[in-house]
């Protein structure tokens, strides 16, 4: 995409424009997502892909089609009340724009996290034929700048886009957690709250904070020896501003609203888990860019 805001840095206003292409969500974004069952430990890896579109509202000439690619391993092992997860992704993108072609690819940052068990309460009905659970996780974590970043902001083509498309975003960020299941016999509602504080990079790029909501409704059928677990659910992600050397990146705030539709297949030990989103309400870079299509596929072994 071409140059479509001038450098203009100017004195005593809260925010400024830079140059810079407006592109989808950057490669980092992160959520946990329904865990699989496990009583002890489990290891697996996961793919995600999403595509954005962006285009320039005052000139339809001027677009670029992002696509983002994410191959994790991640990990949890769990000892009486205490749950140990870690994620490490491999990232890849690439930006499709009126100005061509550019990818990019390497490692992402590392994330570990740990959550603690405070309230847990089993109640059965009255014929004693079906338990309800009701649980609540509270946690944190710490992501790592494991990730490639290659921008540098000293060359002539520097273009503050760039960031977006990095592996890694270059800074120490934490992350508050907060899990609530409620399971009854073959079914249950799943819902997760996660708040990232993010941290300056030493290029002074300073990704907004974000909150990532999700809850999931899920049924478990045993169909021979698979248990077959269907899911509808709905994300909720937003963040807040982009801030580069202390001045706000303007329309770099914004939020998505979508519906989840999955599947898990559970062979014993091991499991097989697919989801889509469905964008059902999102305003990012004032309306000018659009989550078309995201997706995750998964395979776990968990004991």
């Amino acid at each position: 995409m071409k140059k479509i805001l001038p450098v203009v840095l100017l004195v005593l206003i809260s925010e400024v424009s830079f140059a810079c292409e407006i592109c989808g969500c950057a490669n980092n974004n992160f959520q946990i997502g329904l865990l699989p069952n496990f009583r002890k430990y489990f290891i697996g890896f996961r793919y995600s892909g999403a595509h954005y579109h962006s285009q320039l509202s005052n000139d339809p000439t001027q677009f670029s089609n992002d696509y983002y690619h994410s191959y994790e391993m991640w990990g949890g092992y769990q000892f009486k009340k205490v749950q140990v997860m870690a994620f490490l992704p491999f990232l890849n993108s690439t930006k499709v724009s009126d100005d061509g072609t550019v990818r990019s690819s390497g490692l992402g940052d590392f994330i570990l996290m740990a959550n603690y068990r405070i309230y847990t309460k089993m109640k059965m009905d009255e014929a004693a034929t079906r338990t309800m659970k009701n649980e609540l996780w509270l946690g944190g974590g710490i992501k790592l700048p494991t990730g490639i970043n290659k921008v540098n902001v000293m060359q002539a083509d520097f273009n503050i886009g760039d960031f977006n498309s990095q592996p890694g975003t270059g800074s120490v960020d934490y992350l508050f957690n907060a899990t609530h299941n409620i399971l009854w016999n073959n079914s249950g509602v799943v819902t997760n709250a996660t708040y990232r504080l993010n941290t300056t990079n030493a290029q002074q790029y300073h990704f907004g904070n974000r909150v990532y909501i999700s809850s999931s409704y899920f049924q478990t059928f045993n169909v021979q020896k698979v248990k077959v677990r269907p899911m509808v659910g709905v994300s909720y992600l937003r963040n807040s501003v982009n801030v580069y050397e202390g001045n706000s990146v303007q329309g770099s705030d914004g939020y998505t609203f979508s519906g989840i539709a999955g599947v898990n297949l559970i062979f014993g030990k091991l499991g097989i888990m697919t989801n889509t989103y469905l964008p059902v309400s999102q305003n990012m870079y004032n309306n000018q860019t659009q989550l078309q299509s995201k997706s995750t596929i998964g395979l776990t072994f968990s004991l």
